[in-house]
């Protein structure tokens, strides 16, 4: 692996660039992981990955790699420091609100779940984006069910900002839209 495509470190994990070699992780990700009762787990919901399907999205991920990428990053891959891809983060903008950015996180391997590896990651991530670009705000949704989530954000400074309740009802139980962020002044005092 070489450093050009290592985005952010710590003693435990990186964040880089996607690669051809995580295919089959990126694949197996889509039907395996705990992390998919928690990411908004309805949108998924009978969703049949048929071989033919699952193999479209194998070329989608390829041909993405292939691209050049933009600085800062809207993706990358969480890895162990022998660069076994764990997940991914993730950034997108809405065009209302341009100085603000989305973040997002998911730990796809259950075997790395209650570790800390989400908090590390996310640390990276908020870091990484507020370094390479001048945005002003970084935000991070996310549902009353994911209590683990919560805490993440909590922990690297996301500031809770509010909750739509009730928004939806997931497996008889109604659930909240829960909003943080962070503006670059709480990044950089922190």
């Amino acid at each position: 692996m070489t450093h050009e495509f290592v985005l952010a470190s710590d003693q435990a994990i990186l964040l880089r660039d996607r690669l051809a070699a995580d295919a089959d992780a990126h694949i197996r990700w889509f039907t395996h992981g705990e992390w998919r009762q928690y990411d908004a787990p309805w949108e998924g919901a009978g969703t049949i990955y048929t071989p033919e399907i699952l193999e479209r999205h194998r070329l989608k991920f390829l041909e993405a790699c292939a691209q050049e990428l933009p600085t800062p990053r809207q993706r990358a891959i969480i890895a162990t420091k022998d660069n076994t891809p764990i997940g991914r983060v993730t950034r997108y903008a809405q065009e209302r609100f341009p100085q603000t950015w989305f973040v997002g996180i998911d730990i796809c391997e259950d075997t790395h779940l209650n570790r800390g590896v989400g908090t590390a990651a996310l640390k990276l991530w908020v870091d990484y984006l507020f370094a390479h670009s001048e945005i002003h705000r970084l935000a991070l949704d996310t549902w009353s069910l994911n209590p683990r989530m919560i805490r993440v954000a909590k922990k690297v400074g996301f500031v809770f900002e509010g909750a739509q309740r009730q928004v939806i009802e997931w497996q008889g139980r109604w659930l909240d839209f829960v909003h943080f962020g962070i503006v670059r002044d709480e990044w950089q005092k922190r």
